[in-house]
């Protein structure tokens, strides 16, 4: 079953080398990854676009704990079949990540 990477928080001990080895695993701009690295360390979780095989997630998820991430797994959920998926926990009552909060900045109040 494919897979969302929510990344929680970081605490390890190089956080330069953190940034470049998430900005080499996600396929990303240093300046991403450092504006990432820099949200977890204040408590912002991440989570990564696209889904992941379950392959992928055995791989990633011990590595990125290696680097001081606090990372989980969130299985996929399909919708009528159609291949998109959403993940199945309820995001709810977790604090807005980094971009969650620039998105709420843009919307409309009523």
């Amino acid at each position: 079953m494919s897979c969302f990477l929510m990344i929680n928080s970081w605490a390890g001990e190089d956080q330069l080398e953190a940034t470049e080895k998430i900005a080499r695993v996600f396929r990303m701009d240093p300046e991403d990854a450092d504006a990432i690295v820099d949200n977890l360390t204040n408590g912002n979780p991440w989570q990564f676009d696209h889904q992941i095989s379950e392959r992928q997630s055995e791989i990633a998820e011990p590595y990125l704990q290696s680097l001081g991430f606090d990372v989980e797994c969130i299985p996929v959920m399909m919708d009528d079949g159609m291949g998109m998926g959403m993940p199945m926990d309820d995001f709810s009552e977790r604090k807005p990540g980094f971009f969650g909060k620039i998105k709420n900045l843009f919307k409309k109040k009523r």
